[in-house]
């Protein structure tokens, strides 16, 4: 072999090993999405209106994506404890973050040492939902007529009053500390792991008022064992008509004015392709009728953003809720 054949073999050599290197790479590229059961984290206990809501769509999200979608319950630290777990989790798409507007933005105003940042952290995927809360008080308490009679009530019993959230930071929180500043009395705040048990020592008159999701709430009260108070957000609840909003019943505070929202997330540096798909196959879900029933049995409105539109939503209501947080004068712990 002369020089110039054995330079033409070597290079064809260097070339065969350059792409025989490449291939692993490439085929790991071309894994398919999902290629194993996905976890559906859910930092609330079960039976609240995130987790109806969150089984729901894991059963629908499961048939889209050909694989198994687990509900993992994480609750605790106002859902942080769950929330951190997918934090650091793989970014591959099989771990997510079903949670609401408490965990990804309220509970960061309220806790000094967060384990993880809702801005950095996660790669947004969808805002699902939202939906309106209802302030209920004990049945002991039902010949309160309204909101009105709820804050003479705080006034005239500074520091006896007992109001139930679903942990700290959680919008019933930051609505019962704001109840104490319109009062001029505090109120006992009594944080629970989630809304479901808060409900229960309500109905078991341990505490004297609570806030659940309204759809819920007007359950309760058409049975007698509640009394709805204030409903949040600009208008009344179709489910719950006759109870009026706070705003109608003389306070207006931009708090009470919003409402809260559900969206999915995933491990941030998570692939594009990835959230793409799981986008695609969320927003299909919730056009499925099974979907659509448990949104309006929870008074719910669908959503079904793209992630850009969820990015945004954060980014705009960080700053906003961060203000809010501070009128209500919850303090970092």
């Amino acid at each position: 072999m002369n020089i110039r054949s054995r330079a033409t073999a070597k290079l064809a050599f260097c070339i065969l090993a350059c792409v025989a290197s490449s291939l692993p790479l490439a085929n790991a590229q071309q894994v398919p999405f999902p290629n194993k059961p996905i976890r559906l984290v859910i930092p609330f206990p079960a039976g609240g209106p995130t987790d109806v809501l969150g089984r729901r769509i894991a059963q629908s999200l499961s048939e889209s994506v050909g694989q198994p979608v687990v509900v993992d319950n994480k609750p605790g630290a106002s859902g942080t404890i769950g929330s951190a777990e997918v934090a650091r989790a793989p970014a591959d798409g099989h771990t997510l973050l079903f949670a609401n507007s408490d965990v990804f933005i309220n509970v960061t105003g309220v806790v000094k040492k967060m384990p993880y940042d809702p801005l950095r952290d996660f790669a947004p995927v969808s805002l699902l939902a939202r939906y309106g809360v209802a302030m209920m008080v004990r049945p002991g308490m039902q010949s309160a007529a309204g909101l009105p009679d709820v804050l003479k009530s705080i006034g005239d019993n500074p520091g006896k009053v007992s109001y139930g959230s679903w942990g700290p930071a959680t919008y019933p929180h930051l609505i019962g500390e704001a109840l104490g500043l319109r009062a001029g009395a505090p109120l006992v705040h009594v944080p629970y792991r989630g809304a479901a048990p808060a409900l229960q020592d309500l109905l078991g008159g341990n505490i004297d008022i609570a806030f659940l999701g309204t759809a819920v709430a007007a359950g309760y009260a058409q049975k007698g064992q509640v009394k709805l108070v204030a409903v949040t957000g600009e208008r009344r609840d179709p489910l719950a008509p006759d109870v009026p909003t706070f705003a109608e019943q003389g306070m207006a505070d931009p708090l009470v004015r919003m409402s809260p929202w559900i969206g999915l997330a995933a491990p941030a540096q998570t692939p594009e392709a990835v959230v793409r798909k799981l986008q695609q196959a969320l927003v299909g879900a919730l056009s499925t009728p099974e979907v659509r029933r448990t949104l309006r049995d929870l008074s719910m409105e669908s959503v079904g953003s793209t992630p850009e539109a969820f990015a945004t939503q954060l980014r705009k209501d960080f700053p906003l809720m961060t203000r809010l947080i501070r009128a209500a004068g919850v303090v970092p712990e």
